[in-house]
């Protein structure tokens, strides 16, 4: 019998923007490896509520499993960044022009699970 996870959320980009900068705000709080505690998570969450625009208030698991995939798309680009002949910028993204650029970039989102 599959698990009952509970409403799902839904994110604004104001939503997104205010958890990244909190958590930036409050990196020090981050563990030796970089991770933060769930206590910093339930902070998130309670410093989200006045940029709630739909959908459930979040939760520390909610705002936990959004940084988890905002940590993979980053470290996606950045690796993506690092091939020899590929390009990312903050205002083009990748960039991809011609048919053979569309297969490299879409060959490597499937292989890293990304997006």
């Amino acid at each position: 019998m599959p698990k009952n996870t509970g409403p799902k959320a839904s994110w604004s980009d104001k939503e997104v923007e205010e958890l990244v900068l909190y958590l930036h705000n409050h990196r020090s709080t981050a563990g030796d490896g970089g991770s933060f505690t769930d206590p910093t998570f339930n902070a998130a969450a309670e410093h989200l509520i006045p940029y709630l625009k739909s959908g459930p208030k979040k939760t520390g698991k909610m705002v936990k499993a959004k940084w988890t995939a905002l940590r993979k798309i980053y470290t996606a680009i950045e690796t993506y960044q690092g091939l020899s002949g590929c390009h990312w910028d903050s205002t083009n993204g990748c960039s991809v022009q011609g048919k053979d650029a569309e297969v490299v970039w879409e060959e490597y989102v499937k292989r890293n699970s990304v997006l």
